[in-house]
């Protein structure tokens, strides 16, 4: 595999580092908004999250049909005054994302890790379940300079239409990897499908991956917060690799 390049138009439409938790028992979704006053600076918009669900029941009765709705309480959502980063703390877990235009990891990771402590001790959080680091890629082909697309041309991963079939062409695809990491105890799934161009004079490709582990069973403790950064790193890594290897020269010649 080609070794891992910083891109200074790299096609990262959105990335984040995900992270599942088990909570003390005294602890209350209302500590989440404590945290707001710290990070106020940086992130003013605060937005409650809640959990909706419904139940329909069926009786014999005047009224057969009664519907029974819940609205659970499970989090806030921190946003920036610019809406490129937004933090979810939740009851069951942390999200920290990052939009368009994106930097480089180590300023995406440090500042997860600042909001991580923050929330680790409002959420008084004990252990962790889930690890996860994802990015949603979009690549921007300019039809001028390529009038006719070929996915082949771009990635080297692609659906493959046999030739004998009466029409060839491919307007539109949807593709999906699942590869387990074995030396990670982990899961790699990369989507891969065509996508809503940003002009008529572009067509996109994306290029998904979300890579985690689950160990619910034997979960991170929480204060062990060098081994859990640690493996974020791994999983990091690992993602770039898969981009690397998925991707073509020609690719690399759109986003240097």
């Amino acid at each position: 595999m080609v070794e891992p390049t910083h891109y200074p138009n790299a096609p990262i439409t959105e990335a984040l580092i995900d992270l599942r938790i088990t909570h003390a028992q005294d602890f209350s979704v209302d500590d989440l908004g404590k945290m707001g006053e710290a990070i106020a600076n940086r992130y003013p918009i605060q937005e409650p999250m809640y959990f909706h669900s419904g139940q329909l029941a069926f009786q014999q009765t005047e009224d057969p049909v009664q519907v029974e709705t819940t609205h659970e309480h499970i989090g806030f959502r921190f946003i920036s005054q610019n809406k490129q980063q937004i933090l979810q703390a939740r009851r069951d877990g942390f999200t920290f994302s990052i939009l368009a235009p994106y930097d480089r990891w180590e300023t995406f990771r440090d500042e997860a890790h600042r909001l991580w402590e923050l929330y680790r001790s409002a959420a008084k959080v004990e252990n962790i379940t889930r690890m996860a680091v994802r990015y949603i890629n979009r690549i921007d082909v300019p039809i001028a300079t390529t009038p006719m697309v070929r996915v082949e041309d771009f990635l080297r991963t692609y659906p493959v239409i046999p030739s004998d079939w009466p029409y060839e062409d491919l307007q539109s695809y949807f593709m999906q990897l699942q590869i387990p990491q074995v030396d990670l105890g982990g899961m790699m799934v990369i989507n891969q499908a065509t996508a809503p161009p940003p002009n008529p004079e572009t067509t996109s490709i994306l290029l998904d991956f979300d890579l985690f582990r689950t160990q619910y069973e034997e979960p991170w403790p929480a204060d062990n917060d060098a081994a859990v950064w640690a493996f974020l790193e791994q999983l990091h890594n690992r993602k770039n690799e898969y981009f690397e290897g998925s991707i073509t020269d020609r690719t690399r010649g759109l986003i240097r």
